[in-house]
């Protein structure tokens, strides 16, 4: 499950990187994957590129729509009517933390 979340992370930070050449970011909102667990899940969420940058600010967070929350193997964090971040502890916390594009 981790792994899926890190991939998709991945590939956001590639919409993120996009995002920034092509405008200063400044007012504008994007859409991102949910990155649930879910492998089948193909969920937006439009985040502005500083909500995004919220998120990617711990390593072990993750964005993923309200209803994709797991409370079983992740911490809530913050949850808003768009988007909840969530947490990954433990082991799948420190397995995350290795797979970050921005810790490379």
């Amino acid at each position: 499950m981790a792994q899926n979340e890190a991939l998709f992370r991945e590939v956001n930070e590639r919409v993120h990187d996009v995002a920034g050449a092509l405008r200063d970011g400044t007012g504008w909102s994007y859409e991102y994957l949910c990155e649930c667990s879910n492998t089948d899940c193909t969920f937006r969420i439009e985040l502005s590129r500083s909500e995004y940058e919220g998120v990617r600010s711990e390593p072990t967070q993750f964005v993923v729509r309200p209803e994709h929350f797991i409370p079983e193997v992740e911490t809530l964090v913050t949850e808003n009517e768009r988007y909840a971040i969530v947490r990954k502890t433990g082991d799948a916390g420190e397995y995350v933390e290795q797979l970050d594009p921005r810790s490379r």
